[in-house]
């Protein structure tokens, strides 16, 4: 599976033009209501939001051989999310055969670097904006009452398959593959790795699988 776009919403859009332009050096475009970000080749687009004070939590994917100088690069840009399970500011998700970092931007967005070293994608550059790949993963939120209801409806519409590397958890789902994934998990349960409780906000993600391209809105 491939993400190609996602459409978010925010009430800090100018703030998040400076952060994705200044601090993660990523191509942005922007207009009253509407900020573009190209982050290799997935198309993210943040609207203005009207009430509330959306937040989502989404993975980027970097080379398989750069979670290090990942890190480094980050060190002077953002404060990453320190894992006391981990005893780092490093995660090892051993079965995933990947490694992450985690850190807030200015709206209160989840966000991670994520080297998953399946793909085969290692590189000899030094690090830079452009070793954002794309983005890899999508954290989605449903009603507890409805979670394994909207799971298997997720998984039947769009032709999915729960991630081979990661077996359904009662409140806790992966699916899709290396390239893309959608993470579900039910409102109020925190996202990892933080005490921030995951709650429901409109998005729109347009992406590929089995050669076919959907867009799911929720």
């Amino acid at each position: 599976m491939r993400i190609r776009k996602i459409t978010l919403q925010t009430t800090y859009l100018q703030t998040l033009k400076e952060f994705y332009s200044s601090v993660l050096a990523l191509p942005v475009k922007i207009t009253n209501e509407k900020l573009q970000i190209t982050i290799g080749e997935t198309e993210l687009i943040f609207t203005e939001a009207k009430q509330a004070e959306p937040f989502y939590h989404f993975a980027i994917t970097i080379p398989a051989n750069k979670i290090q100088e990942a890190k480094a690069w980050l060190g002077n840009k953002v404060q990453l999310i320190w894992m006391q399970d981990y005893q780092a500011d490093i995660a090892d998700f051993v079965n995933w055969k990947a490694k992450s970092v985690y850190f807030f931007d200015p709206a209160g967005n989840i966000l991670e670097l994520i080297a998953r070293f399946d793909l085969n994608n290692e590189n000899d550059l030094p690090f830079s904006a452009h070793q954002l790949l794309s983005v890899g993963e999508i954290g989605l939120v449903f009603n507890e009452a409805e979670f394994e209801q909207k799971t298997e409806e997720l998984l039947n519409l769009y032709s999915l398959s729960y991630f081979i590397k990661q077996p359904p958890l009662p409140k806790f789902r992966a699916i899709g593959d290396d390239q893309g994934l959608f993470v579900i998990v039910p409102q109020h349960r925190n996202w990892y790795p933080t005490d921030k409780p995951a709650d429901i906000f409109p998005l729109t993600i347009e992406f590929e699988n089995a050669n076919r391209h959907y867009s799911l809105r929720m």
